[in-house]
Order: C-alpha cells, then structure tokens, then sequence
C-alpha cells in the first residue's frame, strides 16, 4: 500500500513538474511526456488492478493540470496501458533500455493518432491542426531522452524495502 502512495505522488509529482516547469523551461514542441512514461511503465511492470488505478489517476490528474477534454487523455492512457499488457502477453518485454524506448516512442505516436482520430469522432477536427514532424521529432526525442533516467528512478521506488510491523507494534 505505501508503495501505491508512493507511485500516486510519483504521478502527482511528475504532472505538476511536466505542466510547471517544463513549459517554463522548454518550447512547447520540445517538452517531453513525461507522464506517458510513467503509462508505459506501470504497463510493464506491476499488477493489472493496480496499474490500472494508478493510470486512471494520472489521466485524471494529467487532465487537470493541463486543462484538456474530460475524459481525453484518460481514454489514452487506459489504451496505451492496456495495449502494452496485452503486448507483454505475447512479447518478451524485458529490462532492456532499447525495448523501454521503443514502447515510449511507439506510445507516443499512438497517442498522437488517438487525438486525430478522438477529433474526428467528437466532431472538433476543424477546431483541429495536425503538427508537422518537425514538432513531433523533437518531442518525441525528449520523451525518449527522459526514459532512461525515470524509469532507474521508477524502479527504485518499486524496490524499496517493505516496512513490516515490528512484533511489539502487533
């Protein structure tokens, strides 16, 4: 349960710093994702119940900090993640950084299909401009360049020692 917490303020964390402080920092079609990555591992690494919860909470927090459609990025978050679960049922998705990397900018590319295509169904597409790849190459390279280092972290915060009770606290 502590560790659950611990990944909550993880996300709330990491939509606070992406919305705050990467704006201020970088050009808007430079700024990583950071919270897709955060997607993309809790879909390769814990249980189905509980990641689910916790991308269902960083599509909540994520939309509120960014001001988007209710609903918009916690449909895609809840995609990517259980695209990457059903992945990882007929793949071998191992430790390795190259694989890491690869899902984050497959997950990327998805969700920039996903808001193409989540315009055409709620009729907003005229509302709608389609960037150019020289806006989708960079942020999707920053994102790829923020995985190695977030998901070290991520990792080490899933292997933190579980606090058990000691046998006078029982």
């Amino acid at each position: 349960m502590l560790r659950f917490i611990i990944l909550m303020l993880t996300a709330y964390l990491l939509a606070l710093f992406q919305s705050a402080v990467t704006g201020e920092i970088l050009p808007s079609w430079m700024k990583p994702d950071l919270m897709l990555i955060l997607v993309t591992y809790l879909g390769i690494s814990p249980p189905l119940i509980r990641g689910a919860l916790l991308v269902f909470f960083c599509g909540l927090l994520y939309e509120t900090f960014s001001g988007s459609p209710f609903g918009f990025f916690l449909f895609t978050y809840l995609s990517i993640f259980f695209l990457i679960k059903l992945l990882a049922k007929f793949l071998i998705l191992g430790e390795t950084i190259t694989v890491r990397i690869v899902l984050v900018a497959s997950s990327v590319a998805f969700q920039a299909l996903l808001m193409i295509f989540l315009s055409l169904v709620v009729g907003s597409f005229e509302n709608f401009s389609l960037p150019d790849v020289s806006w989708i190459l960079p942020q999707v390279s920053m994102t790829c360049a923020a995985c190695w280092p977030l998901f070290n972290f991520f990792k080490k915060l899933e292997t933190l020692p579980r606090v058990e009770p000691s046998p006078l606290e029982s």
